[in-house]
């Protein structure tokens, strides 16, 4: 019978306007030890950050070794390299990268004289056509407390299978889950998106980004957000949560993920 570990995936983001780390705890089927990657390129200024880390074993869960000295580079397809610096153990950051919607991303790490590639193309950016809440009458409050409903607005890219993520802040903090966009039905449509379940009061600040990302990337959020859901039990669980997918090569776990941001902010009255 196979252990049970637990991944800590640190998602490090270098954003203009936003910093964030982003800890989450899932169970997993390997007993191995493995590397774990987190890295991201944005259309928004750098630098941009990969975190790595290390699992561990069943005796251990709450244990994340972080990885030094290991050979971090980025490229893309104009013929751009960096390689990026150390800053801390197990972070390292770029210097003159900046990334553009349609180039192509590739992220090349050394370790132990192992090799992990991932690649990701940069999604074109979709802009947000209106930010607004309206009163949810659902939920466990006092009588005489609003509720209130986030609904977010945009056009879906015509001609390309658009993928999204939404990451919501409630008064400066992210909030848990996964909101997630697959555009396979709805091309080119106008989209009115409100499967957003958090629970706004009055005088909330939410500030929210709107990440167009590619396939892969929306692949690895959807089975991380079911094995999430189904070792916490919030789903029927029949059997051991199948790892996240990702695009990384080298059996490491985490993934790797070029996008571009959109983002609108909003004060609950």
């Amino acid at each position: 019978m196979k252990k049970i570990i637990q991944l800590c995936l640190v998602i490090l983001q270098a954003l203009s306007m936003f910093s964030c780390e982003e800890v989450i705890d899932i169970d997993l089927n390997d007993a191995d030890p493995k590397i774990v990657i987190e890295g991201t390129v944005t259309d928004q200024p750098g630098p941009y950050t990969v975190g790595i880390t290390k699992t561990t074993d069943y005796y251990n869960p709450r244990d994340y070794p972080t990885i030094k000295e290991a050979q971090v580079s980025i490229s893309d397809d104009s013929g751009f390299f960096e390689r990026l610096t150390e800053t801390t153990d197990g972070i390292y950051q770029t210097d003159s990268l900046q990334g553009m919607p349609g180039r192509t991303y590739t992220l090349t790490v050394q370790v132990d004289g192992q090799t992990y590639t991932a690649t990701s193309t940069m999604q074109p950016a979709t802009e947000i056509d209106s930010l607004f809440y309206r009163e949810n009458e659902g939920g466990i409050r006092p009588k005489d407390q609003k509720g209130y409903d986030l609904v977010l607005m945009f056009i879906d890219t015509p001609g390309v299978e658009d993928f999204k993520r939404l990451k919501v802040y409630r008064n400066h903090k992210l909030q848990d889950g996964y909101f997630l966009y697959n555009g396979r039905l709805s091309d080119g449509n106008e989209i009115e998106y409100d499967r957003i379940h958090v629970d706004f009061e009055p005088d909330d600040f939410v500030y929210v980004e709107l990440l167009s990302i590619d396939e892969a990337t929306y692949e690895y959020y959807s089975t991380l957000d079911n094995a999430i859901a189904s070792s916490s039990g919030s789903k029927i669980q029949t059997k051991v949560p199948a790892n996240p997918k990702n695009n990384i090569s080298g059996d490491a776990l985490g993934y790797f993920g070029a996008f571009t941001v959109r983002s609108d902010s909003i004060v609950i009255k």
